[in-house]
């Protein structure tokens, strides 16, 4: 390409793509692994003990034969896989990208929380007729900010939303910038919402449950004062619910 404008010859390779993937992808991830090596190992741990809470559970609901609790597995486990992937893309110096993965995570989510307050719909979901909108209601039944967190990861990257309307060039990351604490943040928000279905699904096989307490009439979400100190800590906040 010839600019005349600038005085400058733009030439496109065929390797492109080559080049991306093996030569500056793992500069990039060495950048990142530079400026965000705390984040990852928090990241890391926290993804293990959901992992191991979920394939547990798997276990034990394939044991019982508990098609419910089988499917919430199926379907977590699957969004620890995207989780990992929203990480990697970012790791490679992506920005955009690990929103709209993060919010197939949480439709994934979204509809274990509902068939784990609704079971009878659990012939529906096998039947793939279970509309993903109908499962909100129960999902901020259980955790009121996630219809928040939907709207917003739905408004910004499952459809065309700002991010989507300017170019996000992929490079060496050289200090933290807005973008990237970003979905950072992202990610924290999406690691805990894993481990907190997970525990939901699988509070039975607990000794002491972190955020549900068994009730007369199922579970409630109430997370120790410890336990929300924790919180305030790993999303860098002042106070949570």
């Amino acid at each position: 390409m010839l600019d005349h404008q600038e005085k400058l010859l733009v030439v496109f390779t065929e390797d492109m793509l080559l080049n991306q993937l093996r030569r500056d992808g793992p500069k990039i991830e060495a950048s990142f692994d530079r400026l965000c090596e705390k984040d990852l190992i928090e990241l890391s741990a926290f993804l293990s003990r959901t992992c191991s809470l979920l394939y547990t559970g798997l276990k034990v609901a394939m044991r019982r034969e508990d098609e419910l609790r089988i499917a919430c597995a199926q379907l977590l486990l699957n969004s620890s896989n995207s989780f990992g992937v929203a990480v990697a893309v970012l790791r490679m110096g992506y920005v955009l990208q690990p929103g709209i993965v993060i919010r197939s995570m949480l439709e994934a989510v979204s509809t274990s929380l509902h068939l784990l307050q609704k079971p009878g719909d659990l012939q529906s979901y096998q039947n793939h007729t279970l509309q993903s909108p109908k499962t909100m209601a129960a999902a901020k039944k259980a955790l009121p900010p996630f219809g928040q967190l939907y709207g917003y990861f739905s408004d910004n990257f499952a459809h065309i939303g700002q991010l989507h309307k300017s170019v996000t060039p992929v490079r060496e990351y050289t200090e933290r910038h807005a973008a990237l604490d970003v979905n950072l943040g992202f990610l924290r928000i999406a690691a805990w919402l894993l481990y907190v279905s997970a525990e939901l699904a699988f509070n039975d096989l607990l000794d002491q449950p972190r955020y549900w307490q068994p009730v007369e009439s199922g579970y409630k979400y109430d997370p120790s004062n410890a336990e929300r100190d924790w919180m305030k800590s790993y999303f860098n906040l002042a106070d949570v619910d």
